[in-house]
């Protein structure tokens, strides 16, 4: 594979998680702590990004770094059952442990 089609899977990625965060440019850039117009630029494929810049922004989108580099199709319908079933499960986690917690007064 090529390092120009690494970047088009990067940029695709990073900007589909970034948007089913519901979040903007300007708005990861400050939770990543990295400058806005490099935030574009990586997303462009403009630029490349170093480990440690990888390490902020998987951060800030809360994902493993490995996941901005796999080759996936979204679309907006599996987007929204994720999301879905990400919110109901962590719903019922809670639910759980406040549970498990009465159980054994924590």
């Amino acid at each position: 594979m090529k390092e120009e089609e690494i970047r088009k899977i990067l940029s695709k990625n990073l900007r589909t998680y970034r948007n089913n965060l519901g979040l903007s440019q300007m708005d990861l850039a400050a939770k990543a702590g990295i400058a806005t117009n490099f935030l574009n630029d990586i997303e462009n494929g403009k630029k490349w990004i170093s480990s440690a810049t990888l390490a902020k922004i998987s951060t800030a989108l809360d994902i493993e770094p490995y996941k901005l580099f796999l080759e996936i199709e979204f679309n907006s319908n599996s987007n929204k059952l994720i999301n879905q079933f990400c919110s109901e499960l962590s719903n019922d986690f809670v639910a759980f442990m406040s549970k498990i917690a009465e159980k054994y007064d924590f």
